[in-house]
């Protein structure tokens, strides 16, 4: 099942969002709701497709997890189907402002942390992004600019950018092993999502690695907002 996130899901619950506290219970989309989210064009998503979808809470829904590392622990992986275009969402065949507004049937929803640590280990699950030159391929977090990172319930989310593209990986220290979980590539061309228990080794380890070694740490830029 193809993951994604969108680009950011509707704010019309009812909700007072300036509110200096919220409830994670209200803002969180359940299983058997019907909910409303922002695609870019450039996902490529269609009406009847069922999705995994990656919810944030709102700060890092609309300024990502490395403005606000604490709300990942908040995050949650969604089974959803799109139903259609949402009301007053422009139809089809027109772009507003490079987005579409479609209709989700949530059909699941659990921890994305839970979720990520119960998958199995498979080595073929995805791979880390490498660059093509004229020396040869190789691994774009070697040449990552201003890696930051941040531990999020015993676990590492760690970013940095290559180019145009933000890059995150979320990592598990399992012994002498370091396992990633889940990997992000986020840039122009669009984004893509790979989940899957892999362990790193060879090149993948050591740029990844010597990411973490000279990261900078993340912290949280608002006062804490979530009741859980």
């Amino acid at each position: 099942m193809k993951t994604c996130a969108p680009l950011f899901w509707s704010t019309d619950q009812g909700i007072d969002y300036a509110a200096p506290q919220l409830s994670l219970g209200d803002l969180l989309p359940k299983a058997g709701q019907t909910s409303t989210a922002y695609f870019d064009h450039q996902d490529p998503v269609s009406v009847g497709e069922t999705l995994q979808l990656i919810w944030c809470p709102p700060i890092a829904d609309l300024n990502s997890w490395g403005e606000q590392p604490s709300e990942i622990a908040h995050s949650h992986l969604l089974q959803a189907r799109i139903t259609g275009f949402a009301p007053q969402a422009k139809p089809p065949h027109e772009i507003h402002r490079g987005l579409q507004r479609y209709q989700l049937q949530i059909l699941d929803s659990q921890p994305l942390l839970a979720a990520l640590q119960a998958q199995p280990l498979d080595p073929q699950a995805w791979a880390l992004p490498t660059i093509g030159s004229e020396q040869g391929s190789f691994q774009a977090w070697a040449h990552a600019r201003n890696p930051r990172r941040a531990e999020v319930e015993g676990l590492i989310y760690l970013t940095a950018s290559e180019a145009q593209t933000c890059m995150e990986i979320i990592l598990e220290v399992d012994g002498q092993h370091l396992v990633g979980l889940l990997l992000a590539h986020l840039g122009p061309a669009g984004n893509w999502y790979e989940l899957g228990r892999r362990t790193l080794l060879g090149d993948e380890l050591q740029a990844i690695g010597q990411a973490l070694k000279v990261a900078q740490p993340l912290r949280d830029t608002q006062e804490p907002y979530l009741i859980a």
